[in-house]
């Protein structure tokens, strides 16, 4: 097996452990407000270095060559490329490096105080880059303590309200023996009152044996209003002819009155009129003596 093969499974394998560590962690189930947050933070945290690992993993395993160790430099002119490079051919003893170097000792040890330099920068950049690490895997680690701290003080919790219930449930257990008790004597008062429940039952089917002769009775009263009701219809019949009769003799007796009041009336004008025309004759018959 190459290199190559090696350091992929390599790679694969420490993917695979964080993306583990994350599924764990993700599984958690805490209760407590700030046990979740210190929780979100963790898992965060191990999104970050996750992603930021699976894309240099990617990078190194599109872009690393194993067989031929190659390095390349970028950067602005005079930025120092050449100079790392020719270190580098120093370091390694390139031969066509090396005659030059021969000849000329000078140069060489330029060189090698420029590489001596770029060296101790790029050892103090990588020490930042794994202090900064540390300090992440510190904070992760104090966010994962205080998680677990968390997780104690719910389980403590827990086991209180435990406790609890176990009292509850002994005197739930109590209660219900009691219950039983009341529930014994109430079905002897139920026995009881089913015993008195019969009696009044008997009693009852007597009650609705006078019930029935009673209601024979009533159907008699019932049969004797009816004709009597009918009788009342009957007269009711004869009343309203009667009635009838008696608003025709009234009409005639209206009618009577009315002609006898024309008479009386045509009577008056004639012998207002009779008055009238003896009056003007005797005085006609007084004015012609006292002519």
């Amino acid at each position: 097996m190459s290199k190559a093969q090696d350091f992929s499974k390599l790679y694969a394998r420490v993917a695979s452990d964080i993306a583990t560590a994350l599924d764990d962690v993700s599984r958690l189930d805490v209760s407590n407000d700030k046990g979740n947050a210190h929780l979100a933070s963790v898992k965060e945290k191990l999104g970050e270095m996750k992603s930021r690992f699976d894309g240099e993993i990617t990078y190194l395993e599109k872009h690393a060559e194993w067989d031929n160790f190659t390095i390349a430099f970028f950067g602005e002119t005079n930025a120092g490329k050449s100079t790392i490079i020719e270190s580098l051919r120093i370091l390694f003893e390139e031969k066509k490096r090396q005659a030059l170097i021969a000849r000329n000792q000078a140069t060489a040890s330029d060189i090698q105080a420029v590489f001596s330099s770029k060296s101790d920068e790029l050892i103090e950049e990588l020490s930042t880059r794994y202090v900064n690490f540390c300090e992440d895997i510190a904070t992760l680690g104090d966010d994962i303590g205080a998680l677990v701290n968390q997780t104690q003080r719910d389980l403590q919790s827990t086991r209180q309200q435990l406790e609890h219930t176990q009292q509850d449930y002994a005197y739930c257990k109590e209660r219900l023996s009691v219950a039983t008790n009341d529930l014994d004597s109430t079905r002897q008062t139920l026995q009881g009152t089913e015993t008195r429940l019969a009696d009044s039952q008997r009693a009852l089917a007597q009650s609705q044996g006078e019930l029935q002769q009673v209601g024979l009775q009533l159907q008699g009263v019932r049969s004797d209003f009816q004709r009597s009701q009918q009788q009342l219809t009957e007269q009711g019949a004869q009343l309203q002819t009667a009635q009838t009769q008696l608003s025709e003799c009234l009409r005639q007796s209206e009618a009577a009155r009315i002609s006898l009041e024309q008479q009386a009336k045509l009577k008056l004008v004639i012998g207002l009129v009779g008055g009238v025309v003896i009056g003007v004759i005797a005085g006609a018959v007084g004015y012609a003596q006292l002519l």
